[in-house]
């Protein structure tokens, strides 16, 4: 059987969207940290695997969790893109600083910066032209109390849950022309019934 589909499958919105999510955080934090005058390091990854290290202060990584489709047609799909965003962050106890509330600071702040910018009306769009975003949504934040005291470090993390709409759309089948009745088969009415005979 040879292949039906012989146009190049384009590269899906669900992955752009993606792509650009997280540079878009990347360019915003940052700019955060010079403007705030603040001393975070913060590194953005996608779809991190690695458990976070004490040696890191700030990461956040940004997954693709799920993709429930609804309005399904031959040609557009409209796609809930579901991203967790895992924000972790770390403190040490110091003379100044009790590294628990340290570490719980920096990650309400780090938290709260993402949630402002992704429901700013100014990346309602995430950049794109209008018409392939219908909508971008911050649903919920939840913060884990303790992940865990690694030799000193206080680590806490949230997860910052956001979903985007966004359409995705495939090429039509171009069908091929009925110019006629060839059927070598056709239809008797018989005293059982209709009967398939070979049209002879």
């Amino acid at each position: 059987m040879s292949v039906l589909i012989t146009e190049k499958i384009p590269v899906q919105n669900f992955e752009i969207v993606k792509n650009n999510l997280e540079v878009i955080l990347f360019k915003e934090l940052d700019n955060q940290v010079k403007k705030q005058c603040t001393d975070l390091d913060i590194q953005v990854f996608t779809e991190r695997q690695e458990p976070y290290d004490k040696g890191e202060d700030v990461v956040v990584n940004v997954s693709l969790n799920n993709i429930p489709y609804s309005g399904i047609d031959e040609k557009n799909t409209t796609g809930n893109l579901s991203f967790n965003i895992d924000i972790y962050a770390r403190g040490f106890t110091t003379l100044d600083n009790d590294g628990n509330k340290f570490s719980r600071s920096k990650l309400e702040l780090v938290t709260g910066w993402i949630r402002y910018i992704l429901s700013s009306t100014k990346y309602s769009t995430l950049g794109f032209q209008k018409g392939i975003i219908g909508g971008t949504y911050v649903d919920s934040i939840q913060f884990d109390d303790n992940y865990g005291n690694q030799d000193g470090a206080y680590v806490r993390m949230a997860r910052l849950q956001f979903s985007v709409r966004v359409i995705e759309n495939q090429s039509m089948f171009d069908g091929i022309e009925l110019l006629g009745n060839d059927t070598i088969i056709r239809l008797c009415d018989g005293s059982k019934g209709y009967k398939l005979t070979f049209n002879n």
